[in-house]
Parts: C-alpha cells; sequence; structure tokens
C-alpha cells in the first residue's frame, strides 16, 4: 500500500508540473521574470520527484513500481477536458481503457 501511495504521489507532482507548464505558457512570456519563476518553481518540484523516486527504488522493484506511472496519461486526459482544452474522443477513452487495463495486469502479474 505504501508503495501505491509514494507512486501516486509521483503522478501527481508530474500533473502538477505539467499544469503549471501550461499555465505559465498561456499566461507569461519565458523570458519574463514570472516566466522565469514558473521555470524555476517546476524545476524544484522535479527535483523533490527526483528525490522520492530514489526512495521507491531503493524499497521497490523497479518492475513493480514504474507501470504506475503511466496513470499520468489518463489523468493528464482528465485535466485537459475539465479545463476544456480537450473533447472527449472514442479512441482516447479506449486508450485510456487500454493503459488502465495494462495497469491492472502489471498489478495481478
Amino acid at each position: 500500500m505504501k508503495k501505491i501511495i509514494l507512486v501516486s504521489s509521483t503522478v501527481f507532482i508530474t500533473l502538477l508540473t505539467a499544469m503549471l507548464l501550461n499555465y505559465g505558457a498561456k499566461h507569461s512570456d519565458f523570458f519574463s521574470l514570472s516566466g522565469f519563476g514558473v521555470v524555476v518553481l517546476v524545476l524544484g518540484i522535479n527535483f523533490m520527484k527526483f528525490k522520492l523516486w530514489g526512495t521507491i527504488y531503493r524499497h521497490y522493484q523497479l518492475s513493480e513500481s514504474y507501470p504506475l506511472v503511466a496513470l499520468f496519461f489518463p489523468l493528464i486526459y482528465l485535466v485537459a477536458i475539465v479545463s476544456n482544452e480537450a473533447e472527449f474522443d472514442f479512441l482516447k477513452i479506449m486508450g485510456i481503457l487500454l493503459i488502465l487495463a495494462g495497469i491492472r495486469c502489471v498489478g495481478n502479474g
């Protein structure tokens, strides 16, 4: 259970950084102070995620923990739909279902 919580936190951190970068790209120029601040913030958050992955790899096998990272793709699609940046698409939904089925298979493997 602890493994799932740790890996899920890295997925949510990745989701957060993607949303921050998306916000920064829409609302500030990269060469402005706010654009630079977003990049520095994202780098700091990703450094924390890097340290968290180091902890995960020390305690759990990569083959057990890494497949859970694929949860990022359904979540980022959900965020895109909620923020009106994407529409429901049958093939994308089928792809998400395949990702979730794959995670389930690996989890039972």
